[in-house]
């Protein structure tokens, strides 16, 4: 249990891990209640102690965008988990001094940590692991089936979502040259922080799907009389929403009249299956809590649709 009552630059804690393994991250910086930890490539059955080897050595992973070999540092905020166990402090390295990163990876959690655990299992057992990841999938698909499409699973804090979403491109011409730079940066994230940028998309056009924005999208606008309305075209619609930004989505999420007329951003909907390629040469497979199809928000649309 952790009973570090203040954390400090070089505090070093050990996270538990599947399998009955321990692993061990540093913190590296501290600004107000974030901080940045470096992933150690310490795992083994064993607590980890201050002069264990590995605990001084950061994770080294490879680079999907450049194929480089690069250190494992990512923000976290709030408390030390409970779960995290004090193990002693070692001072910052001429290389640590300084490091940055841009993976936020959200509140501090006891898995902090889990990727020198991946980086083992493929390792050590790559066809058990991709196993695994295929049962983690299932077990996804059913959550689907079982719940209402209507409630969200974990999604990606808001200040990043939206710092991504204004990395839109809107100098370019095409809509696929304008999403690169987003598509860039979301792949720096690790494959979870890509599942939940996918899952508060996803719930952002799921709130955008009622009747009454439908109503307002243009010459293809929802009507009782109005046979051209198509529920693609409304869903490409409510993209263009979200590509506008935090303040445009939350104006019109609650003034549906102020819904922007006859535009449409569908390459919105594979930013992250782009990401998730870029990073890991594969085809991104996620179920979201939400789905952002047309007609799916019940409360959005009346009874018989």
């Amino acid at each position: 249990m952790n009973s570090k009552k203040s954390v400090q630059i070089g505090d070093v804690f050990a996270t538990p891990l599947p399998m009955n393994k321990y692993g061990a991250v540093k913190i590296l910086g501290i600004i107000e209640r974030s901080y940045l930890l470096g992933i150690t490539s310490y795992i083994d059955e064993k607590l980890p102690t201050i002069e264990s080897k590995s605990v001084r050595q950061t994770l080294i992973t490879e680079s999907i965008v450049d194929g480089l070999e690069k250190p494992l540092f990512e923000w976290v905020n709030g408390r030390v988990p409970k779960e995290l166990i004090f193990i002693g402090n070692i001072p910052l390295t001429t290389n640590e001094i300084g490091v940055e990163s841009n993976i936020y990876a959200g509140d501090w959690s006891k898995d902090c940590g889990i990727e020198v655990y991946y980086e083992w299992r493929r390792k050590m057992d790559p066809e058990g692991f991709e196993l695994e990841i295929q049962r983690e999938i299932q077990e996804d698909e059913a959550y689907a089936r079982r719940h209402s499409i209507s409630k969200p699973k974990k999604m990606m804090d808001d200040q990043i979502f939206w710092g991504i979403i204004s990395l839109l491109d809107w100098g370019e011409k095409g809509e696929e040259e304008i999403v690169e730079l987003a598509i860039e940066e979301l792949s720096t994230f690790t494959a979870w922080q890509i599942r939940h940028f996918e899952e508060a998309l996803c719930y952002k056009l799921f709130l955008l799907d009622t009747i009454e924005h439908a109503k307002e999208m243009g010459e293809y606008c929802f009507s009782e009389q109005n046979q051209a309305f198509s529920p693609d075209l409304f869903l490409y619609a409510r993209c263009a929403v979200v590509v506008r930004g935090q303040k445009v989505f939350e104006d019109i999420l609650s003034n549906p009249r102020k819904m922007l007329k006859n535009t449409e951003f569908e390459a919105l909907l594979s930013l992250s299956s782009e990401a998730y390629y870029l990073k890991k040469g594969k085809e991104f497979k996620y179920i979201s809590g939400c789905s952002y199809e047309t007609f799916s928000n019940r409360e959005g649309w009346p009874e018989g649709f």
